[in-house]
């Protein structure tokens, strides 16, 4: 049995040209991510999460200059959209057409990559339905995205990514927009539909509980790179990154009230356009010395399980 991972980045480099101006959205990207895998990409807002996912199921903008190398080794092939990848985006009324049936949009897949007819496929569309918890679906399978809430929204675009069997589901922030009792039952779903079908998860999120609740391992990325990664339990219970700990020490308990002040991490994320000499984190980073400045921080421990600090070095 092959034990290459399913996907690999090595080096990846993302920019875009803004005006006159050339944003680095990655800076030398380095995971990996097995088989059945459950990862969750964890960082604030502009840390390159987003940016990752979309070069991985090939949808930069045009024009975007892009390095290193995307690779899909237990696959041994390109994988496909639809039936290779299967995406699942932050707003599932942007992501469903809004003039056909969401049957129809959930056995186009099947009927494309699979080559059912369309009976079939429609047939097979109502019980994706139904696994997703769409009450009365085959009553509901014919009506407009409109006619649904924004959770169930969110399960027929689930419906949709998982239709055709993808071994690899793609999932940029999937609850953001949604409330905490429909993003508990998202996520559930999600983790339920990935065990049954052993599909692989990449999921970006800028929440902690998120990534806790569903994830296997955890990388956290900071200024377009990884700066640390490793089993979700460890990592959330001891971070080694500075960043890290800043960023769970962040995160508010919604089943407790907040704390006074509320916590913050002080300054600013570095400017995308900017060459950046020593560990992107220094700045904010309450333990920084001379060397943190000046240098590049080494990757400390195994490829998966490990981070990039000046503090882990012996």
């Amino acid at each position: 049995m092959s034990t290459a991972p399913l996907l690999r980045i090595e080096g990846l480099e993302v920019a875009f040209a803004d005006g006159g101006r050339r944003i680095r959205a990655l800076r030398g990207l380095d995971l990996s991510l097995a088989a059945g895998e459950r990862l969750a990409l964890l960082g604030e807002s502009g840390s390159g999460k987003s940016t990752a996912l979309f070069a991985i199921a090939g949808l930069l903008e045009p024009g975007a200059e892009v390095a290193g190398r995307i690779a899909f080794p237990a696959l041994g092939r390109t994988p496909e959209a639809g039936r290779d990848l299967g995406l699942v985006f932050q707003d599932p009324f942007a992501s469903l057409d809004p003039v056909l049936d969401v049957a129809t949009q959930i056995a186009e897949p099947i009927r494309y990559h699979l080559g059912a007819s369309w009976a079939a496929a429609r047939a097979q569309a109502v019980v994706l339905l139904r696994r997703v918890g769409i009450a009365r679906a085959e009553q509901r399978a014919r009506d407009a995205p409109h006619r649904f809430s924004g959770g169930e929204r969110q399960r027929i675009a689930i419906a949709a990514a998982i239709a055709a069997g993808p071994r690899l589901l793609l999932a940029d922030e999937p609850t953001a927009a949604l409330d905490t009792v429909t993003q508990a039952q998202i996520l559930d779903l999600l983790d339920g539909l990935v065990r049954e079908q052993r599909t692989a998860l990449l999921l970006v999120t800028h929440d902690p509980a998120v990534a806790a609740r569903i994830a296997d391992r955890i990388a956290v990325l900071y200024a377009g790179r990884c700066v640390e990664a490793g089993p979700s339990a460890r990592l959330l219970a001891a971070p080694r990154h500075p960043y890290s700990r800043a960023l769970l020490a962040a995160a508010l308990d919604l089943e407790r009230p907040p704390p006074r002040p509320l916590p913050e991490i002080p300054g600013e994320p570095p400017d995308p356009t900017a060459e950046l000499a020593g560990c992107p984190f220094a700045p904010r980073c309450a333990f920084a010395w001379a060397t943190c400045r000046s240098e590049r921080p080494a990757w400390i421990g195994e490829p998966g399980d490990g981070a990039a600090c000046h503090l882990l070095r012996p």
